[in-house]
């Protein structure tokens, strides 16, 4: 199988924390690598995504840092997904999903598609261009939180 060399540039999409300048935020993207053990086992690796291949598993790792002096609530932490990947599934599922480029969001089985001519299908995983998080609890100075989620290359 040709293996497709991807700058991590392209699969990395700039994470956004919303409404708080002392938020800082990280991604990391990790690829999943599935090593067949004896007797029908597997063992499962994570590595750094710097070579993938379509059809291949990520993980993307999404962390906010409160960089203050003082306890924030009340933000949002958004992150794009680039064209390269199409959404597999998140850990919590809290999120909220866009498939116009975060124009509207909601919870993906809430979305529609159009398909011009005036009828609609609903959303899918290969529809998502933006994920959110609402972070409504006190984030402390110096705490860091983290969420993830899933991708597949395309």
């Amino acid at each position: 199988m040709l293996r497709t060399t991807i700058a991590l540039l392209a699969l990395a999409a700039p994470v956004m924390a919303l409404a708080s300048s002392d938020v800082r935020t990280k991604s990391s993207i990790f690829v999943e690598r599935i090593d067949p053990q004896g007797s029908g086992a597997r063992r499962v690796r994570l590595e750094p995504a710097r070579q993938v291949s379509p059809g291949e598993r990520l993980i993307y790792v999404v962390e906010y840092r409160n960089m203050g002096n003082r306890p924030v609530q009340g933000f949002t932490v958004t992150n794009p997904l680039p064209r390269t990947v199409r959404l597999d599934k998140t850990v919590d599922g809290n999120e909220m999903v866009s498939i116009d480029g975060g124009r509207n969001w909601g919870p993906l089985g809430t979305l529609r598609v159009s398909l011009g001519d005036g009828s609609w299908r609903p959303a899918n995983p290969d529809d998502v261009t933006h994920l959110r998080w609402q972070v409504g609890d006190r984030l402390m100075q110096g705490e860091t939180r983290r969420v993830t989620f899933r991708a597949i290359v395309r």
